[in-house]
Order: C-alpha cells, then structure tokens, then sequence
C-alpha cells in the first residue's frame, strides 16, 4: 500500500478497535495513504452464566429487544446459539442503522431506529411505541451504563442482560501512542482505558476521532483538547472527519 500519496499521505493513526473488529477502519486509512498503527486497547469477550441463562428461560416473556451496539447483537444471538434458543414474536430497536444491519443479516426485517443515533434519541423513540405492559430485554456489555433502563423506568419493565465484558488489553507498544499524529475511539471504555496508560500531557493535545456522542464526551471528560466526531458513525466517515482535520485543520 503506497502511503506517500492521498489525503492521509504518511499521518499515523492509531486504532484502538479489538484486531478482529478493526479490518475496514485500518482498510480506509490505508486506500487514503494513512499509517494504521494497531493499538488494541480494548478486547472483548462473551459472558454466560446463571443469571444470563436464567434470563433466557423467560425469554418468550419479552416484547422487545433493545440494542446499542453491534457487539451487543453479536454475542446475544451467540448465547442463544450456545442455549439453543430461537426467537418468536418479539419486536427490535437499535441505536443505529449499524447495529441494524446486524440485526439484518440474521434475517430480521423490522427494526426500530430512531432519526439520530444516540440513546437519548433511541428513548424518545421508544417512549413513542413500547406499551405500558410490555416488557424489554436490553442485552448489553458489562460497562455499557443503564441509561436506557432508567429512562425507561416509568414506561416498560426493563431487563439488561450482560452478554459481553470488555477488558482492557496489557501487552501493548504505548510507544505508538506517542508516534501516532490521530488518534480513533470507538468507545468510550477505550478512551478510559487510554487515559489511565498516559505518562504524558502532549498526548491529550493530539486530535481524537471518536465514534459517537458518548464516546466523545468520555474524550472530552479525559481532558483530550481536540475532540472530533463525524456526522455518520462508520469506517469510512471517521477516516473522512480525520481528512478534513488535516487538511482544514479544524
């Protein structure tokens, strides 16, 4: 890949997405002449235990399934597999036309989505079409915080089921960190788990791509002084909103 042309021509971004997850990001960087720098930060993993299998056996009980992110898709449909499980008459909502997509490629059509995608907007959403004796099941991972659940409170029962723990990676190269000219969140965990390694203040002056609302306020929240979110949460519009900072400088 020639990285001495495009618009990232020789720029070092630093990827903070699990290996396995962090493909079109780095693709993206790559065909726009950017120097991917693979930092891990976060991994993930799924969680199965009593309390998640007890859950699921009164799954038939639940109207709706809520999800705020594609990992949380992911490793909700893998318990099911591991348990056995199929769906039945239950209605969908997501953050985001992303995590949409993967309620898609299982085959499943009808999908809540609310107009912009964050989870106050996914509340007003929900708010508007939950009944009042219906019941949610909100999988989600261990950090994600139960603000859909609060919000929630006075309309619909809700349920959060953990299917997925995310850890921060130990055996990492920070010298990256110090190398890299851009640096990508796509959670507001690796921001947390970035900010607790940093020795040194000039990291926080590096410009930040972070992924979504939440994520950007955990960057700003850290101290990080140039904070950037693109319009769309994808690949190829961070690599975009990362573009338009070097090359307009805001």
């Amino acid at each position: 890949m020639n990285t001495s042309i495009g618009p990232l021509a020789g720029k070092r971004i630093l990827v903070t997405r699990p290996k396995e997850q962090a493909e079109p990001l780095i693709s993206h960087i790559q065909e726009n002449g950017g120097i991917p720098l693979s930092f891990p930060i976060v991994s993930i993993k799924g969680v199965k235990n009593d309390n998640s299998q007890s859950l699921l056996k009164n799954l038939s009980s639940y109207q709706w399934i809520v999800f705020t992110s594609k990992n949380g898709v992911d490793y909700f449909f893998q318990l099911l597999s591991d348990c056995n499980l199929t769906l039945s008459n239950v209605k969908f909502a997501t953050v985001g036309e992303k995590t949409a997509e993967s309620l898609r490629n299982r085959g499943i059509a009808s999908i809540l989505v609310p107009e912009h995608y964050h989870a106050e907007s996914l509340v007003k959403t929900l708010k508007k079409h939950v009944l009042s004796h219906e019941r949610i099941l909100f999988p989600k991972g261990n950090l994600a915080p139960s603000f859909i659940k609060e919000e929630l409170k006075e309309t619909a029962q809700v349920e959060e089921l953990v299917v997925y723990k995310t850890e921060s990676e130990d055996d990492l190269d920070w010298s990256l960190v110090y190398q890299a000219d851009c640096l990508f969140f796509m959670s507001p965990s690796a921001v947390t788990f970035m900010s607790s390694g940093i020795k040194t203040e000039e990291v926080y002056e590096k410009p930040v791509i972070c992924v979504g609302p939440t994520t950007k306020s955990a960057a700003e929240e850290c101290g990080f002084q140039h904070v950037l979110m693109p319009t769309q949460f994808t690949a190829e519009d961070m690599v975009n909103c990362a573009i338009s900072y070097f090359q307009g400088g805001s």
